[in-house]
């Protein structure tokens, strides 16, 4: 069983957020042997506790026991008896969820103070044994793909169920044919500023319909907005946030793209990968409160800025000191602590301007110890 990064403290009370497969089951499986089982996904589990949501303080008024519910948000009424249980006797929950955006609306909010919300992201580097770098900008980290034989046939599965399927079962979109577009679409503008105007052309949908679609996404942990950092004085910055799909392989899949090195897909799967495991990092470790990107209105540009003090350029070939153009030009702006220009070098250098080239793996354990 693969070890992951997110820990849990025994005593606590969680809300564990994550997309389907990506292993919030197995990792609570691994944490502890005793607790008590709700799986909203079982048919008949899911008709019961929807038709009585009291039975669940019925049952648990008088015990003292980890209660795991499995997708929560297929029952939001749940978390008000959750909460009375909670307040009244000494059951631990782990709750599971893949949509943000139903718990908001249930008032999971209300629970704030009791539940502690931890997010699971697909499998990292530091998790998966044996890593091959272009096999996971290909397939990704959900871990069927990773332990599967065919991650490709799994894939086209999970786009073709998951993504399609069960944002629609959710009654979120109606139009299903332009939804389908937009998935695509928003794969081909992965890592790119958001442009609802040009996506809505191309969808054949309003602008403010792209907008919600976009918001979906990120509700139902499918996808990220990377904020822009805009409080710069000498050079006017964009306000525009990017996205990015929560897995390289669900993107590469939507698009029928097989990648290969030295290629523009293969250098925008490689920023791709490098800014969802900093993202996990933010996650799994202290260290890192904010990221976001920053581009002047001029074109000059850093992919993530880590703390407003650590500026990045993601970079998967040759490296040289016109590269850092955008580093420099935020050096302007910030007092940066960290100027690195990350990529494929085996061995980290210093350039004449000051600014640090560091192999990738090096840049993901210098994240980790942030």
């Amino acid at each position: 069983m693969l070890k992951r990064r997110l820990e849990l403290d025994s005593q606590k009370n969680y809300l564990l957020l994550g997309p389907r497969r990506v292993g919030k089951s197995t990792l609570i499986k691994s944490l502890n042997k005793d607790y008590e089982l709700i799986d909203l996904l079982k048919t008949d589990v899911f008709f019961e506790y929807r038709s009585r949501p009291a039975l669940l303080r019925e049952q648990f008024s008088r015990s003292s026991k980890l209660i795991v519910i499995d997708e929560v948000q297929k029952v939001p009424d749940l978390l008000s008896e959750v909460h009375w249980l909670i307040e009244n006797t000494s059951n631990r929950f782990l709750l599971t969820g893949s949509s943000a955006r139903k718990l908001r609306r249930s008032g999971a909010t209300n629970l704030a103070g009791r539940l502690k919300t931890v997010h699971l992201h697909p499998l990292t580097f530091a998790e998966i044994p044996g890593f091959e770098l272009l096999q996971r900008l290909q397939y990704g980290g959900l871990p069927p793909m990773v332990l599967g034989s065919e991650p490709w046939d799994e894939l086209k599965n999970y786009a073709g169920e998951y993504l399609k399927e069960e944002v629609l079962a959710e009654g979120l979109v109606r139009n299903i044919p332009a939804f389908s577009r937009f998935l695509e679409l928003a794969a081909l503008s992965n890592g790119e500023q958001l442009s609802y105007a040009t996506t809505a052309r191309d969808t054949g949908v309003s602008a403010k319909t792209v907008a919600e679609y976009f918001q979906i996404l990120v509700d139902t942990l499918l996808g990220h907005f990377l904020e822009p950092y805009t409080r710069t004085i000498k050079r006017r910055s964009v306000m525009t946030p990017k996205f990015y799909y929560f897995d390289t392989g669900v993107a590469n899949v939507l698009l029928r793209r097989r990648l290969s090195d030295k290629t523009a897909e293969f250098g925008k799967a490689f920023e791709h990968f490098l800014v969802l495991e900093t993202l996990a990092a933010q996650s799994y470790t202290k260290g890192i409160e904010t990221v976001r990107y920053w581009r002047s209105s001029s074109g000059l540009e850093v992919d993530l800025l880590l703390n407003e003090d650590t500026a990045v350029e993601f970079k998967s070939g040759s490296i040289h000191v016109a590269d850092t153009k955008g580093l420099q030009a935020l050096a302007e702006e910030l007092p940066l602590k960290h100027r690195w220009v990350v990529g494929r070098e085996t061995r980290p250098r210093l350039l004449e301007n000051g600014v640090e080239v560091l192999p990738w793996q090096d840049y993901l354990q210098r994240i980790g110890e942030l």
